[in-house]
């Protein structure tokens, strides 16, 4: 299953696919993530305060008990 994983208000910079070098970097703020698959990314993180990175597919990030699974935070400080 794939996982269109994003951090909210932070765009990134994918620089990498399964550790190979993309030839050309590109900018999202969404990117889609297959199963076996990895990128490095650059995070773009300019705006304090805690950013969630969260998959879109609403079951893989959140149960009627709250978050899980596919949720991350990531607190950016000045």
């Amino acid at each position: 299953m794939i996982h269109p994983d994003s951090p909210l208000r932070m765009h990134r910079t994918a620089i990498a696919n399964d550790g190979w070098m993309q030839a050309a970097p590109f900018e999202c703020d969404t990117l889609i993530v297959v199963p076996g698959e990895r990128w490095d990314v650059l995070n773009h993180a300019n705006l304090p305060g805690m950013q969630a990175f969260h998959c879109h597919i609403q079951p893989h990030a959140e149960s009627p008990m709250g978050m899980l699974g596919m949720v991350a935070a990531l607190i950016v400080q000045k």
